[in-house]
Parts: structure tokens; sequence; C-alpha cells
């Protein structure tokens, strides 16, 4: 009798669980961000090469969810940042007045030129030449100027 009475606790409480879990998947999800984001994130390969020597000029920039060359014509044209942090805070607009401004994350911009190769990746031309640190990180390709 007690094996009968105790399975039927645990059988009790792995329902409550279940009930618990429901009811925590039901309610609306709370985002960190307050509003949608509004670029697509791509990673940067690496650099326009030949079989010699590579052209650090073109960054090679891998969008997510872009498989074919033809879905990567899209983002021709389209503003890239690539955000890092450096070690101090560098002078901005408005120094002495909004000290809340002041900030160690600077931003590379950049733009798509063209697509490379036909599975997606594209070309991209920035204002000074990406690091060679940022070969793997995460870089922002924003939606305008719209084309469309």
């Amino acid at each position: 009798m007690a094996v009968r009475t105790s399975m039927k606790a645990v059988l009790e409480a792995r329902q409550e669980k279940v009930a618990d879990l429901k009811a925590l998947a039901a309610q609306k999800v709370k985002r960190a961000r307050a509003s949608p984001r509004l670029y697509m994130k791509a990673t940067m390969q690496g650099y326009r090469r030949g079989l010699h020597g590579q052209r650090n000029g073109t960054a090679i920039l891998r969008i997510d969810d872009v498989i074919t060359g033809q879905d990567a014509e899209f983002y021709a044209g389209k503003r890239v940042a690539y955000v890092y942090h450096g070690y101090k805070a560098k002078r901005c607009v408005r120094w002495n007045q909004a000290p809340a401004r002041r900030s160690n994350t600077r931003a590379k911009w950049g733009r798509i030129t063209r697509v490379h190769g036909n599975s997606g990746a594209v070309r991209a031309k920035f204002a000074k030449n990406m690091p060679a640190s940022a070969i793997g990180r995460r870089v922002r390709v924003y939606l305008y100027p719209s084309r469309i």
C-alpha cells in the first residue's frame, strides 16, 4: 500500500510540474531590447584574396540565413557597421555637457559592394580597413538605403 501512495504522490507532483511549465510557456516572453532589431547579423569571414596575397581593402561577410547569390544581391549597397569596444572613452559631441554620452563603444562603417561567389557571401568596403581581430566577429548589416 505504501508503494502505491508514494507512486501516486510522484505522479501528482509530475502533473503539477507539467502544469507549471505549460503556464510558464503560455506567458509572453519579455525581450531585453524595447525596439525590434533593425539590422541583419553577419560574420566577417576574412579578406578578399588571391592565391598569393590578400586585399585588406575588401572584407568578405557571411550574412545569417543568406545562402544563395540571388538572395545576397538584395544587400548590395546596404550600410555595414562593425561595432567594437576600445580601451578608453574618446572625445565625442558635447563631451563636457553630456558626460553620460561618453563611451568606449566605437564603430567602423562601410558598404556592401557586391556578391562574392554563389553561396551568399558578400564583399564590403569600409572607410578604414577592417582589423584582423574582426575575422569571425559579428558585423551589422543595416537594411538601408532601400532599393525597393
